[in-house]
This record gives C-alpha cells, structure tokens and sequence, in this order.
C-alpha cells in the first residue's frame, strides 16, 4: 500500500485486511537478486523520483514528465484513457511528485498547484462533490506535500497547515468525526508530512513529532490500545520518515534506526515473530527510508541496500522466491529511492534506472512482459 516526502510521494493502499492466517512461511534468505539476473533496458531515461498506487506505477524523469503503467480504470494514471497500460507512458508534464491510492490520483506540479484525477464516490478529490474525473482538475495552490490513501486524501500547504478530503468511515481523516468529506478540511498546523493506508494515517510535524488516526484494531496506530482514533494522538518523536501499511506502521527515526507497529501476521515487522505489536518497537538499524505494502515492507538503508520482510505471495519482496520473510533479506544494490504499491514493490537506481517486482495482474511492473508476476527485479522498459 502508501508515506510521502516533501517532494516525493508514494501512496500504498491495501484491498483487504490482511488475516492471521497469511501465517510467515520461511524466513531463510534467498539469492542476492541483483541487476544482472534480469535483462538489459534498451531505452535508458533518467528518472528522479518513482511512485506507486494499488495497481500502478508511477515514474517523473528530469524533465519533470510523468509517465505511468497498470490499471488504469478510473484514469488514475493521470489520462482519459482507461485502458490498462503494459508500458509506461507519458501522463502529465511539469510533476514534481505523485500520490495515488486505489482508484484515484494526486499530482504536484512544479508551480506547487495540486492536481486530481480518478474515482470519486468518497470525495477524495476534494472537488466539492462525488463525481470522478476523467482528466485532471487543479483543487489547491501553494502545496508543499501530498499522501493518498485507499479512497482518501491530504495536501500540506507552504504554511505548513494539513488538509484532508474523503473517506472517513474509521477517523482517518483526523478532523475529529467520522463523515466523509468532499472539500479540503483543515486538520492541523506545523504539518511536514503525511502516510496513509487503507484506513489510518501517520502525520509527521515539523518538530519531528509522529502522530497517528483512523482504524486501530491491530494496534497499528501505536497509542497502545485497538481504539479508532479520529483525532490524531502522539505516538513517537525525533522521527524523520514514515510509511502507512495495511494494519501496521512504519517510521524512521533521526538516528537511522526503524520502528514498527500493529500487525506482523505474515513477518512484515522483519521482527522474526508473527505477533501483533501493540507497542513501536525498534526492528532495524542504518535505515534511510522504509515503504509498507498490503502485508510488505522494502527497507533502503543508509549505503543504498534494500532489504526485505513480510508477504510475498507475489513475490513483492525480490528475493527469487514466493515464501514469506520474517526477517530481513538483501535483494538490492545501489538505489536512491524506493515505492511499495499494494502488492508491488518498485526501486530507482543511482543511474536512474528503475526495477519492479512482484504483482504484474494489470501491467504495474511496467516491463511489457505480460501480466505474470514475478519474484525478482527487473528493469521497467521507456
């Protein structure tokens, strides 16, 4: 599934909880996937920032264009075509970062106005109504950070201030009720940054504060109860990133080290247990950034290794395998930057060249060789 950065974004949604039963199945490390266990690129294009929603990919290069692959349903992919895409196509000009959950999408544009396309039933838009769009339509200037969840949205404005829109069945929203919204609410102030899953948030502030909401029966919201939360409660501090999985949370804090809350049924937490959390606890060391999945989680660490835990029934994980991993295994070399999708794993090299993994059911591994899944990384085709 869905954390962002100032700049970056990347959205992870998961389509059903995960259940006790997706039990870890191995946790012996698997080969070193490396670069050259997959194909050569034959087109080379320099991208600098990658994300990813449910089913698809999203991929901005130094020119600012965005391309995109995957399901394409509800024009999430930033065009009125709904067609799937196999490939990665060109979409939007002038994108700084992207946001997109289930059905829908979210755009910043180098002029910092936000941009929406997709599905709608929920106001995730924020447009002022439930109807979707087939192209994009701009809803706020002066926008510093976007996240987006399954069928909800946040924007940070240059002030600072967090505003939300959507779905807000379980509180996810923060604003302290659980109706939904189809305009922009202002949430909170002293705002950085924003993660959001399926149905709980994490809100990173200024002073380094992480604060959670929404749905909280696996304890993922890391306050110490299963209590939803529709007003956002402290949970940590000195944090720097931070990732929303599907019943479990993630965040890094200023020391490298990372943390983990809620759900570790299939060994997401890389703790060696399938034991919920009902507390953070501290899971790794050296980490740069770590993105959660539907039941994943992708760690880059500080000398641009990425690692691997959790569910890999479709092989998100890239480790040549389909067992899930209790513990952490190396699968990467050399990388910048990382995005998780629901059931998909996506990772930008230091050359600029970008690798995919795992589910490929509607073309999101952008690789243009056909819809099979795939248990190790492979270079995405331009």
């Amino acid at each position: 599934m869905k954390s962002i950065a100032l700049i970056q974004t990347q959205a992870k949604v998961a389509l059903i909880p995960l259940m006790a039963a997706l039990l870890m199945t191995g946790t012996s490390c698997a080969k070193d996937t490396t670069t050259s266990d997959a194909p050569a690129n034959p087109t080379t294009m320099n991208m600098h920032s990658i994300a990813t929603g449910n089913n698809a990919s999203f991929f901005i290069d130094d020119q600012n264009q965005l391309y995109a692959c995957g399901n394409n349903s509800s024009n999430q992919l930033g065009f009125s075509s709904s067609s799937t895409q196999f490939l990665p196509v060109k979409s939007v000009e002038n994108v700084s970062a992207v946001a997109s959950g289930e059905y829908h999408t979210l755009m910043l544009k180098t002029d910092n106005s936000l941009w929406v396309i997709g599905n709608n039933d929920d106001g995730q838009l924020g447009t002022g109504n439930s109807s979707s769009q087939n192209s994009p339509v701009r809803i706020a200037e002066n926008i510093i950070a976007i996240a987006a969840g399954k069928n909800y949205s946040f924007f940070v404005k240059s002030d600072h201030s967090l505003w939300a829109m959507g779905n807000n069945v379980f509180g996810q929203l923060g604003n302290g009720n659980t109706t939904n919204q189809n305009s922009p609410v202002k949430i909170m102030d002293n705002v950085q940054s924003v993660a959001a899953a399926t149905a709980h948030t994490l809100i990173l502030k200024t002073d380094g504060t992480l604060w959670s909401c929404g749905r909280n029966n696996a304890y993922e919201l890391g306050d110490g109860t299963d209590v939803n939360k529709s007003t956002p409660v402290q949970i940590a501090s000195n944090v720097a990133q931070m990732s929303a999985g599907n019943q479990f949370s993630l965040f890094v804090k200023s020391d490298h080290t990372l943390w983990g809350v809620g759900f570790d049924g299939a060994g997401q937490l890389g703790d060696n247990s399938t034991f919920t959390a009902h507390h953070p606890k501290q899971i790794f060391t050296n980490v740069k950034e770590a993105k959660a999945g539907q039941g994943h989680t992708i760690v880059l660490k500080t000398d641009g290794t990425v690692w691997a835990a959790g569910l890999n029934d479709y092989g998100q994980l890239g480790n040549g395998n389909n067992s899930n991993q209790g513990e952490f295994v190396k699968v990467l070399d050399g990388v910048s930057a990382i995005s998780v999708g629901n059931t998909h794993t996506l990772a930008l090299k230091n050359d600029g060249s970008v690798w995919s993994t795992g589910s490929n059911g509607s073309g999101q591994l952008g690789t243009g060789t056909g819809l099979s899944d795939r248990n190790y990384f492979e270079q995405v085709k331009f």
